[in-house]
């Protein structure tokens, strides 16, 4: 979110927008082509303007010192496809949120846990079994393993 307090005095709408998306952009670390693309702005391969470029002329002024101001469809995109995107002007922070909080809830990242195992059993007699369970609970799959080895003491 736009930082008002080193701000200094109230930005104009363009600017207020263009420098919270521009923050916004570079704290995830994502260029403006890779922006663009997440917003659906992304300009056809045979189109002569680029999305990243689309998006430039929010973050910069133009020759003469001014922005221009981002039509509604640009303000929506960035409000709803940029998670946790909001920028504030003249006291108001203007965002996309829901009323009743049934919103699109931000999803885990995948996570996959290796199972190293360096050993060799032999299931083909009966010295041994191994039995894998997989549940599929809503969110998430379980899968719980079991080894029972028989070893035979030889002498």
């Amino acid at each position: 979110m736009a930082d008002l307090a080193t701000s200094g005095p109230p930005l104009d709408f363009a600017r207020a927008f263009g420098n919270a998306l521009k923050d916004f952009v570079e704290r995830l670390g994502m260029g403006q082509s890779e922006a663009a693309r997440q917003l659906g702005v992304e300009a056809p391969k045979e189109g002569k303007r680029k999305g990243g470029s689309r998006l430039h002329s929010y973050f910069r002024d133009n020759k003469k010192g001014k922005r221009p101001k981002p039509n509604a469809e640009i303000l929506w995109l960035a409000c709803t496809k940029l998670q946790g995107f909001s920028f504030v002007y003249n006291g108001y922070r203007i965002s996309a949120e829901t009323l009743n909080g049934n919103g699109r809830k931000q999803t885990p990242p995948v996570e996959q846990i290796p199972l190293d195992f360096e050993h060799q059993f032999n299931l083909t007699g009966k010295q041994g079994t191994i039995e894998v369970t997989v549940k599929r609970p809503q969110g998430r799959i379980e899968v719980s393993l079991s080894l029972d080895a028989r070893v035979s003491a030889e002498k």
